[in-house]
């Protein structure tokens, strides 16, 4: 099977993953840099978000 524009394989962990464009393709240094920081900044943002919720249940949990 081709691929017109490569296939994405991302280990089950969307949205990192890499483009390969054909056999043997690995992302350049500075790309794979770049999909690493991006990756870096979602999974803070994730982090943010699950310590908000924390914050919220023990603060209900306690008011009770």
């Amino acid at each position: 099977m081709r691929y017109k524009y490569g296939f994405r394989f991302g280990f089950g962990f969307p949205p990192f993953g890499f483009w390969f464009r054909g056999p043997g393709y690995f992302p350049r240094r500075e790309e794979y840099i770049r999909m690493l920081e991006e990756y870096k900044k979602e999974l803070e943002a994730e982090l943010k978000d699950v310590e908000e919720e924390l914050k919220e249940l023990r603060g209900e949990s306690q008011s009770i």
